[in-house]
Protein backbone atom coordinates (compact mmCIF):
# COMPACT_ATOMS: atom_id res chain seq x y z
CA UNK A 1 0.00 0.00 0.00
CA UNK A 2 1.14 3.41 -1.06
CA UNK A 3 0.98 6.58 1.05
CA UNK A 4 -0.02 9.10 -0.38
CA UNK A 5 0.50 12.83 -0.31
CA UNK A 6 -2.02 14.90 0.59
CA UNK A 7 -4.10 17.44 -1.35
CA UNK A 8 -4.02 20.68 -1.54
CA UNK A 9 -6.98 22.99 -1.36
CA UNK A 10 -6.48 26.67 -2.67
CA UNK A 11 -7.27 30.00 -1.16
CA UNK A 12 -9.16 32.51 -3.12
CA UNK A 13 -6.43 34.54 -4.62
CA UNK A 14 -7.12 37.57 -2.85
CA UNK A 15 -7.21 36.86 0.41
CA UNK A 16 -5.58 33.67 2.62
CA UNK A 17 -7.16 33.63 6.04
CA UNK A 18 -8.53 31.21 8.04
CA UNK A 19 -11.60 32.88 9.76
CA UNK A 20 -14.74 34.29 8.51
CA UNK A 21 -15.61 38.67 8.94
CA UNK A 22 -12.41 39.58 10.65
CA UNK A 23 -10.04 37.89 12.93
CA UNK A 24 -10.43 36.93 16.30
CA UNK A 25 -8.04 39.14 17.39
CA UNK A 26 -8.92 42.17 15.32
CA UNK A 27 -9.47 45.19 17.38
CA UNK A 28 -12.26 47.62 16.58
CA UNK A 29 -15.32 47.54 18.66
CA UNK A 30 -15.19 49.78 21.47
CA UNK A 31 -16.25 48.08 24.51
CA UNK A 32 -14.09 47.01 27.59
CA UNK A 33 -15.89 44.01 28.74
CA UNK A 34 -16.53 42.21 25.32
CA UNK A 35 -12.49 43.64 24.35
CA UNK A 36 -11.30 42.05 27.86
CA UNK A 37 -13.40 38.70 27.19
CA UNK A 38 -12.27 38.67 23.32
CA UNK A 39 -8.62 39.12 24.19
CA UNK A 40 -8.41 36.22 27.09
CA UNK A 41 -9.83 34.09 24.76
CA UNK A 42 -7.11 35.22 21.69
CA UNK A 43 -4.22 34.78 24.88
CA UNK A 44 -5.74 31.53 25.95
CA UNK A 45 -5.55 29.95 22.29
CA UNK A 46 -1.65 31.01 21.77
CA UNK A 47 -1.15 29.27 25.44
CA UNK A 48 -3.03 25.86 24.42
CA UNK A 49 -5.58 26.58 27.12
CA UNK A 50 -8.21 25.51 25.18
CA UNK A 51 -11.31 25.13 28.06
CA UNK A 52 -10.22 28.89 29.00
CA UNK A 53 -10.30 30.50 25.77
CA UNK A 54 -13.49 28.83 25.02
CA UNK A 55 -15.08 29.69 27.98
CA UNK A 56 -13.85 33.40 27.45
CA UNK A 57 -15.11 33.59 23.69
CA UNK A 58 -18.82 32.20 25.10
CA UNK A 59 -18.69 34.80 27.73
CA UNK A 60 -17.51 37.88 24.51
CA UNK A 61 -20.71 36.18 22.46
CA UNK A 62 -22.93 37.28 25.42
CA UNK A 63 -21.69 40.87 25.77
CA UNK A 64 -21.78 41.19 21.93
CA UNK A 65 -25.09 42.90 22.07
CA UNK A 66 -23.78 45.77 24.47
CA UNK A 67 -21.17 46.81 22.10
CA UNK A 68 -21.49 49.49 19.78
CA UNK A 69 -21.42 46.98 16.84
CA UNK A 70 -22.69 44.00 18.20
CA UNK A 71 -22.96 41.99 14.91
CA UNK A 72 -18.96 42.58 14.10
CA UNK A 73 -19.02 41.48 17.63
CA UNK A 74 -20.68 38.53 17.64
CA UNK A 75 -19.12 37.54 14.30
CA UNK A 76 -15.48 37.98 15.77
CA UNK A 77 -16.60 36.05 19.42
CA UNK A 78 -17.97 33.20 17.13
CA UNK A 79 -14.93 32.62 14.75
CA UNK A 80 -12.94 32.50 17.99
CA UNK A 81 -15.27 29.77 19.11
CA UNK A 82 -14.36 28.30 15.90
CA UNK A 83 -10.67 28.62 16.33
CA UNK A 84 -10.77 27.19 19.78
CA UNK A 85 -11.99 23.85 18.35
CA UNK A 86 -9.76 24.26 15.10
CA UNK A 87 -6.86 23.98 17.64
CA UNK A 88 -7.98 21.09 18.85
CA UNK A 89 -8.58 18.99 15.71
CA UNK A 90 -12.35 19.12 16.08
CA UNK A 91 -12.97 20.64 12.61
CA UNK A 92 -16.93 19.45 12.32
CA UNK A 93 -17.85 22.05 15.62
CA UNK A 94 -15.34 24.19 14.84
CA UNK A 95 -17.52 24.58 11.16
CA UNK A 96 -20.46 25.08 13.03
CA UNK A 97 -19.31 28.47 14.75
CA UNK A 98 -17.64 29.35 11.08
CA UNK A 99 -21.35 29.13 9.63
CA UNK A 100 -23.03 30.97 12.15
CA UNK A 101 -20.64 33.68 12.25
CA UNK A 102 -20.49 33.88 8.04
CA UNK A 103 -24.50 33.75 7.87
CA UNK A 104 -24.40 36.84 10.49
CA UNK A 105 -22.37 38.46 7.95
CA UNK A 106 -24.40 37.48 4.83
CA UNK A 107 -27.15 39.63 6.93
CA UNK A 108 -25.51 42.50 7.22
CA UNK A 109 -23.41 43.04 3.99
CA UNK A 110 -25.58 41.40 1.48
CA UNK A 111 -25.40 37.67 0.06
CA UNK A 112 -23.27 38.67 -2.90
CA UNK A 113 -20.93 41.08 -1.66
CA UNK A 114 -16.86 39.80 -3.35
CA UNK A 115 -15.81 39.54 0.44
CA UNK A 116 -18.42 37.36 1.55
CA UNK A 117 -17.54 35.32 -1.66
CA UNK A 118 -14.00 34.78 -0.13
CA UNK A 119 -14.87 33.58 3.47
CA UNK A 120 -17.73 31.05 1.56
CA UNK A 121 -14.04 29.86 0.13
CA UNK A 122 -12.22 29.50 3.27
CA UNK A 123 -15.68 28.03 5.24
CA UNK A 124 -15.69 25.71 2.06
CA UNK A 125 -11.82 24.74 3.39
CA UNK A 126 -12.98 23.79 6.55
CA UNK A 127 -15.96 21.71 5.85
CA UNK A 128 -13.87 19.65 3.42
CA UNK A 129 -11.09 18.74 5.77
CA UNK A 130 -13.82 17.90 8.41
CA UNK A 131 -15.40 15.41 6.17
CA UNK A 132 -18.45 17.72 5.19
CA UNK A 133 -18.77 16.99 1.27
CA UNK A 134 -21.75 17.91 0.59
CA UNK A 135 -21.77 21.19 2.75
CA UNK A 136 -18.38 21.93 1.37
CA UNK A 137 -19.63 21.55 -2.50
CA UNK A 138 -22.28 23.95 -1.67
CA UNK A 139 -20.62 26.43 0.16
CA UNK A 140 -17.66 26.15 -2.92
CA UNK A 141 -20.85 26.92 -5.52
CA UNK A 142 -21.89 29.70 -3.18
CA UNK A 143 -18.45 31.32 -4.01
CA UNK A 144 -17.98 30.88 -7.48
CA UNK A 145 -21.50 32.21 -8.08
CA UNK A 146 -20.32 35.49 -6.35
CA UNK A 147 -16.82 35.17 -8.11
CA UNK A 148 -18.59 34.72 -11.56
CA UNK A 149 -20.95 37.98 -10.79
CA UNK A 150 -17.79 40.09 -9.96
CA UNK A 151 -15.31 39.13 -11.96
CA UNK A 152 -16.65 36.91 -15.18
CA UNK A 153 -15.62 33.51 -15.72
CA UNK A 154 -11.72 33.72 -15.94
CA UNK A 155 -10.69 34.69 -13.05
CA UNK A 156 -7.78 33.32 -10.65
CA UNK A 157 -11.09 33.47 -8.13
CA UNK A 158 -13.01 31.43 -10.14
CA UNK A 159 -10.05 28.99 -10.80
CA UNK A 160 -9.19 27.89 -7.72
CA UNK A 161 -12.40 27.58 -6.72
CA UNK A 162 -13.35 25.47 -8.97
CA UNK A 163 -10.17 23.27 -8.14
CA UNK A 164 -11.28 23.04 -4.46
CA UNK A 165 -14.69 21.45 -6.22
CA UNK A 166 -12.38 19.14 -8.22
CA UNK A 167 -10.74 17.82 -4.94
CA UNK A 168 -14.83 17.47 -3.28
CA UNK A 169 -15.57 15.19 -6.18
CA UNK A 170 -12.06 13.68 -6.15
CA UNK A 171 -12.48 12.91 -2.22
CA UNK A 172 -16.29 11.51 -3.10
CA UNK A 173 -14.51 9.25 -5.59
CA UNK A 174 -15.88 10.98 -8.96
CA UNK A 175 -12.73 11.43 -10.83
CA UNK A 176 -13.99 11.70 -13.94
CA UNK A 177 -15.90 15.44 -12.18
CA UNK A 178 -12.61 15.78 -10.63
CA UNK A 179 -11.08 15.93 -14.05
CA UNK A 180 -13.21 18.21 -15.83
CA UNK A 181 -13.24 20.61 -12.86
CA UNK A 182 -9.42 20.35 -12.17
CA UNK A 183 -8.80 20.57 -16.11
CA UNK A 184 -11.18 24.11 -16.53
CA UNK A 185 -9.21 25.43 -13.42
CA UNK A 186 -6.13 24.84 -14.55
CA UNK A 187 -6.76 26.24 -18.34
CA UNK A 188 -8.01 29.64 -16.42
CA UNK A 189 -4.78 30.09 -13.97
CA UNK A 190 -2.48 29.41 -16.71
CA UNK A 191 -3.70 32.11 -18.73
CA UNK A 192 -3.82 34.33 -15.73
CA UNK A 193 -0.97 36.29 -13.80
CA UNK A 194 -1.00 33.44 -11.56
CA UNK A 195 0.48 31.04 -14.39
CA UNK A 196 3.95 31.08 -12.79
CA UNK A 197 2.37 30.92 -9.15
CA UNK A 198 2.58 28.18 -6.36
CA UNK A 199 -1.07 27.91 -6.20
CA UNK A 200 -1.21 26.83 -9.57
CA UNK A 201 1.78 24.51 -9.38
CA UNK A 202 -0.36 22.83 -5.87
CA UNK A 203 -3.39 22.89 -8.70
CA UNK A 204 -1.19 21.10 -11.45
CA UNK A 205 0.12 18.63 -8.84
CA UNK A 206 -3.53 17.61 -7.74
CA UNK A 207 -5.13 17.13 -10.76
CA UNK A 208 -1.86 14.70 -11.77
CA UNK A 209 -2.77 12.37 -8.83
CA UNK A 210 -6.52 12.94 -10.64
CA UNK A 211 -5.09 11.60 -13.59
CA UNK A 212 -2.68 9.20 -11.89
CA UNK A 213 -6.52 7.59 -9.98
CA UNK A 214 -7.60 7.06 -13.83
CA UNK A 215 -4.67 5.62 -15.15
CA UNK A 216 -3.31 8.91 -17.43
CA UNK A 217 0.01 7.91 -16.49
CA UNK A 218 2.14 10.36 -18.99
CA UNK A 219 -0.49 13.03 -18.11
CA UNK A 220 0.04 12.52 -14.64
CA UNK A 221 3.79 12.84 -14.86
CA UNK A 222 3.49 16.39 -17.02
CA UNK A 223 1.34 17.83 -14.61
CA UNK A 224 3.44 16.65 -12.06
CA UNK A 225 6.84 17.80 -13.43
CA UNK A 226 5.18 21.24 -14.42
CA UNK A 227 3.83 21.21 -10.44
CA UNK A 228 8.20 20.81 -9.67
CA UNK A 229 9.24 23.22 -12.28
CA UNK A 230 7.30 26.16 -10.68
CA UNK A 231 7.89 25.08 -7.11
CA UNK A 232 11.44 25.15 -7.94
CA UNK A 233 11.52 27.99 -9.35
CA UNK A 234 9.60 29.90 -6.55
CA UNK A 235 11.35 27.48 -3.46
CA UNK A 236 14.25 26.79 -4.80
CA UNK A 237 15.63 23.44 -5.25
CA UNK A 238 16.10 21.19 -2.30
CA UNK A 239 13.11 22.65 -0.81
CA UNK A 240 9.93 20.77 0.86
CA UNK A 241 7.83 21.58 -2.02
CA UNK A 242 10.11 19.99 -4.47
CA UNK A 243 10.70 16.94 -1.88
CA UNK A 244 6.74 16.15 -1.80
CA UNK A 245 6.33 16.95 -5.60
CA UNK A 246 9.14 14.22 -6.21
CA UNK A 247 7.25 11.74 -4.11
CA UNK A 248 4.37 12.19 -6.40
CA UNK A 249 6.53 11.59 -9.17
CA UNK A 250 8.72 8.54 -7.59
CA UNK A 251 4.42 6.99 -7.50
CA UNK A 252 4.37 7.80 -11.42
CA UNK A 253 7.46 6.73 -12.26
CA UNK A 254 6.72 3.26 -10.22
CA UNK A 255 2.99 2.83 -11.24
CA UNK A 256 5.02 3.01 -15.04
CA UNK A 257 7.45 0.31 -14.60
CA UNK A 258 10.19 2.60 -14.43
CA UNK A 259 11.55 1.38 -11.62
CA UNK A 260 15.15 2.59 -11.49
CA UNK A 261 13.52 6.32 -12.72
CA UNK A 262 11.03 5.75 -9.48
CA UNK A 263 13.64 4.89 -7.41
CA UNK A 264 16.43 7.65 -8.25
CA UNK A 265 13.57 10.14 -7.76
CA UNK A 266 12.32 8.51 -4.08
CA UNK A 267 15.89 8.61 -2.77
CA UNK A 268 16.44 12.44 -3.90
CA UNK A 269 12.97 13.20 -2.13
CA UNK A 270 14.00 11.35 0.94
CA UNK A 271 17.35 13.25 0.78
CA UNK A 272 15.39 16.61 0.53
CA UNK A 273 13.20 15.49 3.02
CA UNK A 274 15.51 14.56 6.24
CA UNK A 275 17.61 17.95 5.04
CA UNK A 276 14.30 20.26 5.09
CA UNK A 277 12.17 18.41 8.41
CA UNK A 278 15.18 16.30 10.05
CA UNK A 279 15.14 12.26 9.69
CA UNK A 280 12.38 11.15 12.34
CA UNK A 281 9.31 13.43 10.53
CA UNK A 282 6.53 11.10 9.98
CA UNK A 283 6.78 13.01 6.02
CA UNK A 284 10.05 11.09 5.71
CA UNK A 285 8.51 7.84 7.03
CA UNK A 286 6.13 8.39 4.07
CA UNK A 287 8.75 8.38 1.18
CA UNK A 288 10.51 5.58 3.31
CA UNK A 289 7.70 3.32 3.09
CA UNK A 290 7.06 4.48 -1.21
CA UNK A 291 11.34 3.66 -1.45
CA UNK A 292 10.43 0.59 -0.38
CA UNK A 293 7.49 -0.84 -2.35
CA UNK A 294 10.12 -0.12 -5.17
CA UNK A 295 12.67 -2.20 -3.78
CA UNK A 296 10.42 -4.79 -3.42
CA UNK A 297 9.32 -4.64 -6.82
CA UNK A 298 12.72 -4.95 -7.87
CA UNK A 299 12.96 -8.21 -5.52
CA UNK A 300 15.35 -5.94 -3.47
CA UNK A 301 14.02 -8.01 -0.33
CA UNK A 302 16.61 -7.37 2.51
CA UNK A 303 16.90 -3.71 1.80
CA UNK A 304 12.55 -3.19 1.77
CA UNK A 305 12.52 -4.86 4.85
CA UNK A 306 15.38 -2.36 6.28
CA UNK A 307 13.42 0.70 4.85
CA UNK A 308 10.02 -0.74 5.91
CA UNK A 309 11.35 -1.19 9.34
CA UNK A 310 12.96 2.73 9.30
CA UNK A 311 9.65 4.15 8.68
CA UNK A 312 7.39 1.91 11.28
CA UNK A 313 9.99 3.31 13.56
CA UNK A 314 9.51 6.93 12.56
CA UNK A 315 5.98 6.65 12.79
CA UNK A 316 6.00 4.06 16.33
CA UNK A 317 7.56 7.17 18.15
CA UNK A 318 5.59 9.70 16.47
CA UNK A 319 2.05 8.60 17.54
CA UNK A 320 2.61 5.66 20.05
CA UNK A 321 2.08 3.21 17.77
CA UNK A 322 -1.27 4.44 16.47
CA UNK A 323 -0.49 6.28 13.34
CA UNK A 324 -2.41 5.49 10.71
CA UNK A 325 0.61 5.24 8.46
CA UNK A 326 1.82 2.92 10.41
CA UNK A 327 -0.77 0.71 9.48
CA UNK A 328 -0.25 0.90 6.13
CA UNK A 329 3.55 0.28 6.51
CA UNK A 330 2.74 -2.53 8.95
CA UNK A 331 0.39 -4.17 5.92
CA UNK A 332 3.02 -3.88 3.67
CA UNK A 333 5.65 -5.45 5.86
CA UNK A 334 3.38 -8.44 6.59
CA UNK A 335 2.75 -8.68 2.81
CA UNK A 336 6.83 -8.78 2.21
CA UNK A 337 7.00 -11.34 5.10
CA UNK A 338 4.33 -13.35 3.31
CA UNK A 339 6.34 -13.14 0.10
CA UNK A 340 9.57 -14.42 2.13
CA UNK A 341 7.44 -17.23 3.17
CA UNK A 342 8.28 -15.79 6.70
CA UNK A 343 4.54 -16.09 8.07
CA UNK A 344 4.97 -16.38 12.11
CA UNK A 345 6.72 -12.79 11.31
CA UNK A 346 3.81 -11.46 8.89
CA UNK A 347 1.20 -12.38 11.21
CA UNK A 348 1.49 -9.94 14.20
CA UNK A 349 2.19 -6.96 11.27
CA UNK A 350 -1.37 -8.41 9.97
CA UNK A 351 -3.06 -7.85 13.30
CA UNK A 352 -1.50 -4.82 14.15
CA UNK A 353 -2.25 -2.79 11.09
CA UNK A 354 -5.77 -4.30 11.83
CA UNK A 355 -5.80 -2.85 14.85
CA UNK A 356 -4.90 0.67 13.89
CA UNK A 357 -7.41 1.13 10.88
CA UNK A 358 -10.35 -0.31 12.81
CA UNK A 359 -9.86 2.02 15.65
CA UNK A 360 -8.47 5.16 13.22
CA UNK A 361 -10.86 4.59 10.24
CA UNK A 362 -14.05 1.99 11.79
CA UNK A 363 -14.50 -1.10 11.36
CA UNK A 364 -15.59 -1.22 7.86
CA UNK A 365 -13.45 0.75 6.55
CA UNK A 366 -11.87 -0.48 3.26
CA UNK A 367 -8.24 -0.12 4.21
CA UNK A 368 -9.98 -3.11 7.11
CA UNK A 369 -10.97 -5.28 4.22
CA UNK A 370 -7.94 -4.38 2.57
CA UNK A 371 -5.43 -6.01 5.36
CA UNK A 372 -8.56 -9.06 6.22
CA UNK A 373 -8.01 -9.62 2.77
CA UNK A 374 -3.60 -10.01 2.87
CA UNK A 375 -4.30 -11.54 6.42
CA UNK A 376 -6.40 -14.45 4.73
CA UNK A 377 -3.79 -15.21 2.31
CA UNK A 378 -1.20 -15.89 4.88
CA UNK A 379 -3.41 -18.30 6.83
CA UNK A 380 -4.60 -19.85 3.39
CA UNK A 381 -1.10 -20.12 3.09
CA UNK A 382 -0.42 -22.34 6.43
CA UNK A 383 -3.48 -24.22 5.95
CA UNK A 384 -5.61 -22.36 8.75
CA UNK A 385 -8.66 -22.10 6.59
CA UNK A 386 -10.60 -22.37 9.71
CA UNK A 387 -9.47 -19.24 10.94
CA UNK A 388 -9.11 -17.31 7.15
CA UNK A 389 -13.03 -18.40 5.55
CA UNK A 390 -14.51 -16.00 8.31
CA UNK A 391 -12.28 -13.42 7.91
CA UNK A 392 -12.83 -13.86 4.15
CA UNK A 393 -16.51 -13.00 4.34
CA UNK A 394 -16.11 -10.25 6.78
CA UNK A 395 -13.59 -8.29 4.29
CA UNK A 396 -16.62 -9.13 0.99
CA UNK A 397 -19.26 -7.47 3.08
CA UNK A 398 -16.84 -4.72 3.83
CA UNK A 399 -16.69 -4.19 0.67
CA UNK A 400 -20.06 -4.92 -0.39
CA UNK A 401 -21.49 -2.17 2.13
CA UNK A 402 -23.19 -4.89 4.29
CA UNK A 403 -20.77 -4.96 6.83
CA UNK A 404 -22.16 -3.01 9.74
Amino acid sequence: MRLRPYPVVLSCAAIATLMLGGCANERGVDDGNWETARDEGRLAITEARFEDAAAAYRRALKLAGTTEDPDQSRIQSLNGLGEVYRHQGNLAEATLYYKEALEIKAATIGPYNLELGRDYGNLATHLLHAGKLDEAEATNLDALKIFKQHHGDEHPDVGLTLNNLGMVAWIRGDPATAEERMGRALEILGASPLARHTDTAALASNFAQVKLQLEKLDEAESLTRQALDIWAEYHGDPSLPVARGLNSLGEILRRQDRLDDALRTYRRSLEMMESQLGSSHTEVATVLNNLALVQRKQDRLTEAEATYLRAAQILEQASGGMHPDLAATAFNLGRLYVAQQRFVEAEPQFKRALEIYERAAGLSHPNVAMVLRGYVEMLRAVGRHSEANPLAQRADRILGGTDS
